[in-house]
């Protein structure tokens, strides 16, 4: 993995530890601030002495005077003197300025280029509430990773002077959010393998991401049933006939777009319907569609013109008899009086 990503995960999972509850939109106009006034060093203790991949932070921010600055992991980053807001997470965040890598000129960059991004709030002169946010293009919106505050460093002070000033408590504080914030940096590490693991077994099984293939699992398909609306097997049911819809459907008279949704059921209807009925059960599915009754074309792969083919219909715990409109090569066209479990037969 390369430096950057890696360092990009680590520095996600320890600003969610510092988290001080989310951005709220300023209220008053925000702070007047320029490149030059953020010059000097700004310390957060939060992230003293962590260590990532060989490296140590220093707690610190370094703002030069060209307009760059370099986080704690001595990374460089350019500074971008824009006031604004973004939609984080479904709320609107104003910020003063906003830092990123040096090839991304604007948001939109970051955006394109997968980066993170720190976005500051000013807190006065000598304070600045900072977060560190990566777009989710999934869900339309920038994921913030939790904020933290850092404080300017004193010319005449040095980071050393500050850290004796500390009581015993605010020292036993920062080695509590230390350890919280290296239990979630495993944490992230152990989630983004899983990713990793559930994206290769979705891959291997024909599904386009794991998001699909969870979805497909949970309903009981395969990646062709999922993609094609299908039921290819069935529980209790040996060399069952896929089942689709195959046409559109005709709801009060008229051929519409609609769409019937094709889903597994558990053997209790396949035993059920081969006690009350006689036949060879090709397939029992349930069907949903967007009408109270409506004329299904169904494709049935196998079926041959002039098949002896009957279907019912599990209504009030009853198998009740569906009329079959047509049956022609690799079609069964059934006028469907609602939705429900339907089982086709071959007599």
């Amino acid at each position: 993995m390369k430096r950057k990503l890696l360092k990009k995960i680590a520095l996600f999972a320890m600003t969610a530890a510092l988290c001080v509850g989310a951005f709220v939109p300023l209220t008053a106009k925000a702070a007047e601030v320029s490149a030059s006034s953020l010059v000097g060093d700004w310390y957060c203790a939060g992230f003293d002495g962590m260590t990532w991949s060989g490296m140590t932070s220093d707690g610190m921010l370094h703002f030069k005077e060209n307009g760059t600055y370099d986080d704690m992991w001595r990374d460089p980053k350019v500074c971008h003197m824009e006031a604004g807001s973004l939609n984080v997470e479904g709320s609107t965040v104003s910020f003063d300025f906003w830092g990123g890598w040096p090839n991304d000129d604007t948001l939109e960059d970051a955006k394109k280029n997968g980066s993170n991004v720190h976005i500051f709030i000013m807190r006065g002169s000598d304070r600045m509430k900072y977060d560190n946010l990566m777009w989710n293009e999934s869900k339309g919106y920038w994921q913030g990773e939790g904020g933290a505050t850092w404080t300017r460093v004193e010319e005449s002070s040095s980071k050393e002077s500050k850290k004796s000033k500390k009581s015993r408590a605010e020292k036993e504080a920062e080695e509590a959010e230390r350890l919280k914030a290296e239990e979630e940096r495993k944490a992230l590490e152990q989630a983004s393998r899983e990713a990793v693991r559930l994206e290769g077994e979705a891959a291997e099984l024909g599904f386009k991401n794991a998001a699909q293939m969870q979805d497909a699992k949970a309903e009981g398909k395969s990646a062709d049933e999922y993609y094609n609306n299908a039921v290819v097997t069935t529980e209790g049911i040996e060399n069952a006939v896929p089942v689709a819809q195959g046409g559109k459907l005709i709801i009060d008279g008229q051929t519409t777009n609609a769409s019937a949704t094709i889903s597994k059921v558990s053997s209790v209807y396949v035993d059920s319907v081969r006690a009350a009925r006689e036949g060879t059960v090709l397939n029992v599915v349930d069907v949903q569609f967007p009408a109270l009754e409506a004329v299904v074309n169904f494709y049935m792969p196998g079926v041959k013109a002039g098949d002896n083919i009957t279907a019912v219909q599990y209504v009030d715990g009853t198998w009740t008899d569906v009329e079959v409109v047509e049956v022609r090569a690799d079609h069964v066209v059934l006028n469907l009086k609602g939705n429900g479990v339907v089982a086709f037969l071959m007599k």
